[in-house]
């Protein structure tokens, strides 16, 4: 196998659309004052090319993102045939205020929270998630680990799953 397609593979838009709409945690980057990265786990919506995070403008990211205006995502995933996905995506991030926010981030839970409790999350959370970050890319990646997966399986003569440890409970 050449290098190249082991790290390299790139999946299908359709692919990237479905793990996307998956109930999945990003990771979110934003810029600190002293140039480092901030990271934070966060949910998110994708919609229409965007990405929508609901937060509190309180944290960090909140005040990475209105200060400097930049973010980047990185969301892992599998598509429905079980090839592992990661989609990363960096651009303009803006802060969503008043109504506006507030309806985007009764999406962001509606993604996540079970609809017999959504009305009660919402009345609960719309005291503390007063803001929601948009961030509009101007660049994105995706790439799979299928190949190597693939390669390194039929090397070692064992499915890939087996060479592994497993998580810590």
């Amino acid at each position: 196998m050449e290098i190249t397609e082991a790290y390299r593979a790139r999946p299908e838009p359709e692919e990237i659309a479905a793990v996307l709409a998956q109930r999945l945690t990003a990771t979110l980057g934003t810029l600190n004052e002293d140039g480092s990265i901030h990271l934070a786990y966060v949910a998110f919506l994708h919609d229409d090319g965007h990405f929508f995070i609901n937060t509190a403008s309180v944290t960090r990211k909140a005040r990475n993102a209105e200060r400097r205006g930049w973010a980047s995502i990185l969301v892992q995933g599998r598509t429905s045939t079980g090839r592992h996905l990661m989609v990363s995506a960096e651009g303009h991030a803006r802060i969503l205020r008043d109504a506006k926010g507030k309806a985007v981030n009764h999406r962001v839970r509606a993604k996540y929270a079970r609809p017999d409790v959504l009305d009660d999350l919402n009345r609960a959370w719309d005291q503390l998630d007063d803001i929601a970050v948009e961030i509009v890319p101007t660049r994105s990646r995706s790439w799979t680990s299928a190949p190597l997966r693939e390669y390194t399986s039929a090397e070692l003569r064992r499915p890939y799953r087996d060479i592994w440890l497993p998580d810590e409970a």
